[in-house]
């Protein structure tokens, strides 16, 4: 039978312990509250010390300097404070800025460090040649097609390999040798915000994800119930065209995290919002209203911030306050709305309140970290270089007006700025023993698709690069940005396949989006002198109906 329906999660593995007490958002304003005065504390004390110092009748000074002197000092330590809290698969030997995970430990020197460097080489001016020396660097002058960083992480830059080790992920997990953790691209998370599932989706254990995988591949098919259709994605987008006269957008990773935690009614999300809109209603037929796509959207950068630390970093009270706690709740709060669609979508299923939870969370992950992220950066991209003066040869002239250029285009785009940096898994050596040692290995899906053995001058934008094709699924497709060589057998919904399970609709939503954007125009395009780094869009873009 069922379990009942109860308002507070239950972890797939357990209950779990709500580490800072009450789990209601009053309390959670209550802790940014105390926060903020005493940051103010921090600053004015010592201020109002020395003018009360120069006013007749008042404290000795004696008494005023301790005051400007202590009560900074307490209000330090209880912001820095450790609060309790509850990690479902903690590392080991976990600091300020490492940890240790499989034996293999990441330091300031070793990870963050390189990661820190990595953002520099993408937002440059020069961000291909840039990002491409801070990958080269991490090689040897003996091979250039391996790196290695993170501690003795290796990372395969050729597309044969790329490709070969895919396609092998299948007979590995299969075999226990290869397994997964909490990480996206080249970031480790920690396990704070995952309290339902262990794990962040993309690093669940082998059984939750051979569960959920064909629940995923089912919920983003277009042949399921309800399904999609081309023209069914045009109609979603034509009414959100029609309730709006300018089309702003700024996806930056600057502009979002300056706004999402504090101000996200000042990002400028609308990309991202209506792509989270829409893939609701696709996967789970529930409609946002615009302040949940809102808040959604700014979970993505909020979530981010409390993901990526160490855990030890977000059990400190200042960040806690700010970021883990408002985290926790939001959680929370959309796992169990999702639990009655998540039913409904499913009703022959026997769902138990962990399995709706494990599923939950895993969706809302896809919208956090994936399909909810990639989309709309792919939108900014694809729009950018549509509506930018600073064309790629190839681009001058052509129509973007027809479906088939729209597909070539984005193709391209996903080959030049690939959304996922890296695939990255574990796997098991020496195994004669019956133990064995797990080692840390990634697929670059950035370098394999600048491998010039496969792509002829790389660098060079290029619209209809041979087996480039959106739909060509045959064996001459070289396509990666998806990961489709991960699929199993190509099945989509098999249990051990990693690709993305929702490439057809991702493609599909950005053609419906450019198509309906000229159906909404005419367009004024307030500035056209738009250029791109590896994220996208330097700057965003603003148009303007024509009314």
């Amino acid at each position: 039978g069922q379990e009942p329906l109860e308002p507070l999660i239950e972890g797939s593995r357990g209950p779990t312990y709500n580490g800072g007490g009450c789990p209601c958002s009053a309390c959670s304003w209550l802790l940014k509250v105390y926060a903020i005065l005493a940051l103010l504390a921090i600053l004015l004390a010592p201020i109002i010390c020395l003018v009360a110092a120069f006013l007749p009748g008042g404290l000795g000074l004696g008494t005023l300097f301790a005051i400007a002197i202590g009560v900074p000092i307490l209000c330090i330590v209880t912001l820095l404070w450790p609060v309790p809290l509850y990690d479902p698969d903690a590392y080991d030997n976990v600091g300020l800025t490492q940890f240790t995970l499989n034996g293999q430990t990441m330091t300031y020197a070793n990870y963050i460090a390189p990661l820190t460097a990595f953002v520099p080489a993408a937002t440059s001016k020069t961000w291909r040649k840039d990002l491409g020396k801070w990958f080269e660097d991490l090689t040897t002058t003996e091979d250039r097609m391996v790196a290695t960083w993170g501690g003795g992480t290796k990372m395969y830059y050729s597309f044969a390999t790329c490709k070969e080790k895919l396609q092998q992920m299948n007979s590995k997990i299969s075999a226990d040798t290869l397994k997964r953790e909490s990480q996206l691209a080249l970031v480790f998370f920690n396990n704070v915000s995952f309290r339902d599932t262990g794990r962040f989706a993309l690093g669940t254990v082998k059984d939750d994800h051979a569960f959920c995988r064909p629940l995923l591949a089912e919920m983003f098919a277009a042949k399921s119930n309800p399904g999609w259709t081309l023209a069914s994605l045009r109609s979603e987008f034509k009414t959100l065209f029609a309730h709006i006269i300018t089309l702003e957008n700024n996806n930056r990773n600057g502009h979002r995290a300056l706004n999402d935690p504090f101000f996200p009614s000042k990002t400028k999300s609308i990309l991202t919002q209506w792509t989270l809109k829409v893939l609701h209603r696709v996967g789970l037929g529930m409609d946002l209203t615009d302040a949940e796509a809102e808040e959604l959207s700014a979970m993505q950068t909020v979530g981010l911030f409390t993901a990526a630390p160490t855990s030890t970093v977000c059990s400190i009270y200042l960040f806690y306050a700010f970021f883990t706690k408002p985290t926790l709740l939001a959680r929370a709060k959309y796992i169990e709305k999702y639990r009655p669609f998540i039913q409904k979508r499913w009703p022959a299923k026997e769902w138990t309140v962990a399995k709706l939870d494990l599923m939950g969370s895993v969706f809302l992950d896809a919208m956090l970290f994936a399909g909810g992220r990639s989309v709309p950066l792919s939108m900014d991209l694809v729009l950018g270089y549509i509506l930018t003066r600073n064309k790629p040869e190839s681009c001058v002239g052509v129509d973007f007006k027809k479906e088939e250029n729209i597909r070539s285009l984005l193709m391209e785009v996903m080959r030049l700025h690939p959304v996922v940096t890296t695939l990255p898994y574990w796997v098991k050596v020496d195994t004669s023993t019956g133990q064995g040692t797990w080692k840390h290995e990634a697929v670059c899906i950035d370098r394999a698709l600048a491998d010039p053995s496969e792509f002829p001058d790389p660098d060079t934008f290029l619209l209809n690069r041979p087996g480039q094709g959106s739909t060509d699924e045959s064996s001459a497709s070289n396509s990666m940005a998806w990961a489709e060589f991960a699929l199993v057998d190509g099945k989509n919904d098999h249990p051990h396949s990693h690709g993305c399970p929702a490439k057809d609709l991702s493609i599909n939503m950005i053609v419906a989006f450019v198509q309906e954007y000229y159906a909404a125009g005419p367009w004024r395009v307030v500035d056209d002198d738009i250029h791109f780094d590896y994220y996208g869009t330097t700057e965003g873009f603003k148009c303007i109906k024509m009314v």
